[in-house]
C-alpha cells in the first residue's frame, strides 16, 4: 500500500499511526449509522482488518485512504443492517438502507469533528479535559464535580480555550460547536 508516494509497511509504525489517527472517527461514524457504539467499533475494526489484508492498494494521500475506509464502513454497516433484518424475519424496507445523502452528511460531520479534536489537542491538559467534558454535554457544575476545580476556573478555562479555538479554526469554530 502507498500513501503520498511512500510505501507503508502495514506491520510497522506507519499502520499504527494511521490506525490511531483514523480509527476513532471511523468508530464514531459506524456507531452513528448503526445507532450503537459497540457495533460501530466492531465494524471499524473489521474495516481496518480488511485494510491490513489488502496491502496491494495504493492511495495518493490520506484523503484517498479515508475515502476507502468510509466506503468499507458504509458497506459493512449496510450488510450488518441487512443481516439483522433477515435475522428478525422481516423484509428490508427503504428506511433500512442508508441514503447516500445521509451517509455523506455523517462523513462531513465526522470530518468536522476531527478538525475540532485536532485543534483541542493543542490546548493545555486542563483545557482539553474541560472542553471535552463540555462537548460531551456536561454543565459547568458537572465539570466542577468531575475535575474538582472551582466554577470560576471552569469558566476561565473554557473562555480561554474557546478563544484559542476560535483563532485556530476561524469562522468554522461556530459551526463546529
Amino acid at each position: 500500500m502507498k500513501v503520498s508516494g511512500e510505501t507503508i509497511d502495514y506491520r510497522g509504525k506507519a499502520f499504527k499511526v494511521i490506525f490511531e489517527r483514523l480509527f476513532p472517527p471511523m468508530c464514531m461514524l459506524a456507531g452513528r449509522i448503526l445507532k450503537n457504539k459497540e457495533k460501530g467499533k466492531d465494524i471499524a475494526q473489521e474495516a481496518f482488518v480488511k485494510l491490513w489484508q489488502n496491502d496491494s492498494e495504493d492511495f495518493t494521500d490520506e484523503n484517498a485512504l479515508r475515502a476507502y475506509l468510509y466506503v468499507l464502513i458504509k458497506n459493512a454497516c449496510l450488510s450488518f443492517i441487512r443481516k439483522e433484518k433477515n435475522r428478525q424475519s422481516t423484509s428490508i424496507t427503504d428506511s433500512t438502507v442508508l441514503p447516500d445523502q445521509e451517509f455523506l452528511s455523517e462523513v462531513l460531520r465526522e470530518e468536522t469533528y476531527q478538525l475540532l479534536r485536532d485543534a483541542i489537542k493543542d490546548l493545555s491538559p486542563q483545557a482539553v479535559r474541560v472542553v471535552n467534558l463540555a462537548l460531551e454535554g456536561y454543565a459547568n457544575s458537572d465539570i466542577v464535580d468531575e475535575l474538582g476545580i472551582t466554577i470560576n476556573t471552569v469558566k476561565t478555562v473554557k473562555k480561554r480555550a474557546y478563544k484559542t479555538l476560535r483563532k485556530k479554526l476561524g469562522s468554522q469554530f461556530v459551526m463546529l460547536l
